[in-house]
């Protein structure tokens, strides 16, 4: 279990990392960056698949295309709800917008929560009606001071249920659903590239960045990597409360490194956020410390 923790952790340091990266490929575009991110971790994310022999899940899905291809249509739009995520984690960071976006990150276990509710009729427990009740009100507090909600929070917590719905729907969840969603971003990448750019602009890039666009495929992988295993080996209360982890972790990137800072009239309705965050984090800390508790009794 603590070797589940410590990589879980370290994987959101690099995730906390990579939101920073697009600071270092200045001046490279939001989306020459992003293809950059495609084409050098989707081969990497490839030979981890192999590394961890899961190969066989990867065949399950070419089999389950080759028997239903309508399916294609579902993997296409589970890799463009993708593709819209990974823009705005890149473009948000570089472009004063670090803190809405790592607030959308927060909000998230909400909108899960609030998700399971409407579409699979989970119900919802004492402490998580808090926590709803918290967030709602702060995004009240946002609307009313600001006259909006800022669109990169609110498409960061409200898409991703969206795509997760959307994987959970096609059954393709877990190693053979990030595969899938990497290829068709990564296929596209590459058409982008060679529809707009020659081999001059390429080499370019590349020489101009010798050492940071292979690490960001690299890095990305490594990620990948950690939290597979992390998740493989924690209890599924225990890898969700350290997913609270990154959005800490984004902020912190946001206000020390991009220097940006919460404004007084966001402090309340931030505030009441994060409160329900934390509401969230106490439910997952008493349900894990339960079920350790029950395991050593048995």
């Amino acid at each position: 279990m603590i070797k589940g923790v410590v990589l879980s952790i370290l994987a959101s340091c690099l995730f906390g990392l990579l939101y920073y990266y697009p600071v270092l490929l200045h001046p490279l575009s939001v989306i020459d960056i992003f293809c950059w991110r495609l084409l050098t971790s989707f081969p990497a994310i490839v030979i981890l698949i192999l590394i961890e022999k899961q190969w066989s899940a990867i065949h399950l899905l070419f089999v389950r295309i080759k028997t239903h291809p309508l399916l294609l249509i579902g993997l296409l739009c589970s890799s463009l709800l993708l593709t819209i995520q990974m823009m705005i984690f890149i473009w948000a960071p570089i472009n004063g917008h670090g803190l809405s976006a790592s607030l959308g990150y927060f909000l998230l276990p909400l909108t899960m929560v609030i998700s399971g509710q409407l579409f699979y009729q989970e119900k919802l427990s004492f402490l998580q009606k808090i926590a709803v009740g918290l967030a709602a009100l702060g995004v009240a507090i946002e609307i009313v001071n600001t006259g909006a909600f800022s669109w990169e929070t609110a498409v960061i917590a409200l898409g991703y249920p969206v795509y997760f719905m959307t994987r959970r729907k096609l059954q393709i969840e877990g190693i053979a659903g990030t595969f899938s969603d990497f290829f068709f971003i990564f296929i596209g990448c590459l058409f982008y590239f060679i529809l707009n750019y020659s081999w001059d602009e390429i080499i370019h890039d590349i020489t101009h960045f010798p050492i940071f666009i292979p690490m960001l495929g690299i890095i990305t992988a490594i990620a990948f990597a950690m939290y597979f295993v992390a998740r493989r080996l924690l209890p599924m209360g225990l890898f969700g409360l350290l997913g609270y982890v990154e959005p800490v972790l984004l902020s912190m990137v946001s206000v020390i490194f991009l220097h940006e800072s919460v404004s007084s009239e966001h402090i309340i309705s931030y505030g009441l956020i994060w409160l329900s965050v934390c509401v969230l984090a106490l439910e997952g800390s008493i349900f894990v410390l339960r079920a350790i508790k029950r395991k050593r009794i048995r």
